[in-house]
């Protein structure tokens, strides 16, 4: 199983999930496997439309990176992320071309 599909399988059953870009989604932090990136918000609302999948991994909206790492983690065995190894989301980390990718099965 790869690093992406054991994340997704296990946030399905962590009751936290799984969002599609421009999906509305609850308070909390979400998490790009395909860049490292993470995306925070305080109140209800859509998630960045650049069409990636985002996994929600806490649900507070102002988590550190430490804490994203610790999140992350414990969604994947062996996995052993630091809070460097994680960005806040930017335009740069949009798919350029949702849904064509040579991984999506």
């Amino acid at each position: 199983m790869s690093i992406l599909e054991e994340a997704l399988f296990n946030a399905e059953n962590t009751g936290y999930g799984r969002f599609f870009g421009g999906q509305n989604a609850p308070i909390g932090t979400f998490w790009n496997p395909r860049t490292n990136a993470y995306f925070q918000q305080a109140s209800d609302g859509l998630l960045p439309a650049d069409g990636n999948i985002w996994i929600m991994i806490t649900t507070s909206g102002t988590s550190t990176t430490t804490q994203i790492a610790t999140a992350v983690n414990a969604l994947i065995a062996g996995a052993a992320y630091v809070a460097g190894s994680f960005h806040s989301r930017t335009s740069a980390d949009n798919a350029t071309a949702p849904g064509i990718g040579a991984n999506d099965a």
